[in-house]
């Protein structure tokens, strides 16, 4: 079954998890990476990858050696990306909340950067954890479709516009702390 399908059952399912009927475009994927100096980077976590299109993208910036962790609750999404990306990356069934938990899993003793592509509810469940981690250096990236939303959810950020892209469903803002 297409991704598409998958992301379309999944948002009628449960649409407080998948905040769009269609998944991100590779657009919106390459707008999230703007920006990022992928030689400093040797530990990303990725925050609800849903289907593969931005896992993808990261594997293709990333140094070989870079350690990428992606963090997907949904079992249809663990799936896809297992059979997609099961030597590459390290994949994490869990709730995002338990992000401090698995980085000591791991042993990882710093985070260079956080993806999210999480709807407002998961990503507010670890606001404290994103506010730790980017004050210690941590990059994070992360886009909505309610900039005015996103922008009083994260007023105590010190968050930056990134960018734009129409060629998503819907539109989406790219946001970010470097």
């Amino acid at each position: 079954m297409g991704e598409r399908i998958i992301f379309l059952l999944q948002q009628i399912k449960n649409g407080k998890k998948n905040a769009s009927v269609t998944p991100s475009s590779k657009f919106l994927a390459k707008q999230m990476l703007k920006w990022i100096d992928w030689e400093q980077i040797d530990c990303v976590i990725e925050l609800g990858a849903g289907t593969w299109i931005f896992t993808e993208h990261i594997l293709n910036h990333a140094k070989p050696s870079t350690k990428i962790i992606v963090i997907e609750i949904e079992d249809v999404y663990i799936e896809m990306l297992q059979d997609k990306f099961s030597d590459t990356i390290l994949l994490e069934k869990d709730d995002v909340r338990n992000i401090d938990k698995i980085k000591q899993k791991h042993d990882i003793k710093k985070i260079d950067l956080i993806i999210s592509w999480l709807p407002f509810l998961p990503a507010e469940s670890i606001h404290k954890e994103l506010k730790d981690y980017t004050s210690q250096g941590t990059i994070f990236r992360t886009f909505t479709y309610q900039p005015a939303t996103f922008k009083k959810k994260y007023a105590d950020f010190p968050i930056s516009y990134i960018g734009f892209t129409f060629l998503n469903v819907p539109p989406a803002r790219v946001y970010g702390i470097n």
